[in-house]
């Protein structure tokens, strides 16, 4: 559960920051568009993990087996 917690964490944060520069550019108020679509992406994204981590996994197991 931390290792989904963390990497969507992360993935969150990494992919909000790209789309918050592609569609807005960089300016003073960056951090604050930034961090808002990080919390909307990771409420998202954290979930999403918990389904899709344990059969990505199966399947990795299944190919590398």
């Amino acid at each position: 559960m931390l290792f989904v917690l963390l990497l969507s964490g992360a993935m969150a944060a990494i992919m909000s920051l790209a789309m918050t520069i592609v569609i807005s550019g960089v300016d003073a108020s960056l951090v604050a568009r930034w961090f808002r679509g990080f919390l909307i992406a990771w409420m998202i994204a954290f979930p999403a993990a918990l389904l899709i981590v344990p059969p990505i996994r199966r399947l990795t197991d299944s190919l590398v087996k």
